[in-house]
């Protein structure tokens, strides 16, 4: 057993309410726990070096790691999903009216948006195809706008796996959930071919 000296990314997580607030929470995917742990209980780790601030804050962690796990995975057929996501994402509560689900989607450039229950946990997606296809209707809940052909790609899912699954799905980006399925960033193919292309360097 050998220890390494890893930078967990401090993903944020902005509910955002029917009335325009907006819900911060934090996580990051532990390599060591290999799941999303929220900062405070990460910073209480005996395994915390320190949190450093900047643009993307970081937990500098030390972890026991066995040499199995510090060899190359240059197909991503061992490394997590979730340790491959910089920065956290943007969801929508059930409650929020389908004109300003529109408007979030245009004003942040997004291809789409989870929406969550009371307890943050994903239970659909709307898409902005979604509102193509409904003409003009955008007087709804985005719970009925949610489109059911969607995928929550689990945080411990290989990087090969989840590529694999966005092209079975003929789409280009996944939300990643917890194991509670709480949103903690989105999946893009490009980022996986990217990643796996530096790994095979």
């Amino acid at each position: 057993m050998t220890a390494s000296r890893v930078k967990h990314p401090i993903l944020r997580l902005d509910v955002v309410e029917a009335d325009g607030t907006r819900a911060s929470d934090h996580v990051v995917f532990c390599r060591f726990q290999r799941q999303s742990v929220r900062v405070e209980e990460c910073c209480q780790c005996v395994h915390c070096d320190s949190i450093e601030e900047g643009v993307q804050p970081i937990v500098d962690c030390t972890i026991p790691v066995s040499p199995r796990v510090l060899g190359d995975d240059p197909d991503g057929e061992r490394t997590e999903v979730a340790s491959l996501l910089c920065h956290g994402t943007v969801v929508i509560a059930q409650s929020v009216p389908l004109g300003q689900a529109l408007t979030l989607l245009h004003d942040g450039d997004l291809r789409s948006v989870a929406v969550v229950d009371d307890a943050h946990v994903m239970i659909g997606l709307v898409h902005d195809a979604g509102f193509v296809s409904r003409s003009r209707r955008v007087h709804g809940d985005v719970v009925s706008a949610s489109m059911t052909s969607v995928i929550a790609v689990d945080e411990r899912t290989p990087v090969r796996v989840a590529l694999k699954l966005l092209a079975a799905s003929h789409l280009r980006e996944a939300t990643v959930v917890s194991r509670r399925g709480v949103p903690i960033g989105v999946f893009r193919d490009v980022d996986g071919l990217r990643w796996i292309a530096s790994a095979r360097r």
